[in-house]
């Protein structure tokens, strides 16, 4: 039995020393950051963002009759949004904040009462 324990540590060992002197040479460090980082060249001028739409609850009819983020039928109890002056209505409460985030993907297919495929 201690023969078996000795041969077991003996190969283990070799085997340890095989392994981290294979990667010892196979190491390839991290470059070393310059000590001062570049300076960037002018960046232009941030061009507007649009105007992002306004989510409320109106009393306005929304123009579209399907959700263009679920393709639920338009529920009267979420809260609407404005798109180029017209009501966006959306099919659950989870719409509401896809359709803030993403108007101009959104809101044209909102206008023409379709599902944006994505």
């Amino acid at each position: 039995m201690t023969r078996h324990i000795v041969i077991f540590v003996a190969c283990f060992l070799l085997a340890a020393a095989a392994t981290a002197a294979l990667r010892t040479a196979r190491h390839q460090p991290y470059q070393e950051m310059p000590a001062e980082p570049a300076v960037p060249e002018a960046t232009p001028a941030p061009t507007p963002a649009p105007a992002p739409a306004v989510i409320a609850p109106t009393a306005a009819t929304p123009v579209n009759t399907i959700c263009s983020i679920c393709a639920m039928p338009v529920d009267p109890k979420v809260p609407t949004a404005m798109y180029q002056g017209k009501v966006i209505g959306f099919g659950c409460r989870a719409c509401p904040p896809k359709f803030a985030a993403k108007p101009d993907l959104y809101g044209p297919a909102a206008l023409q009462n379709r599902v944006v495929e994505e």
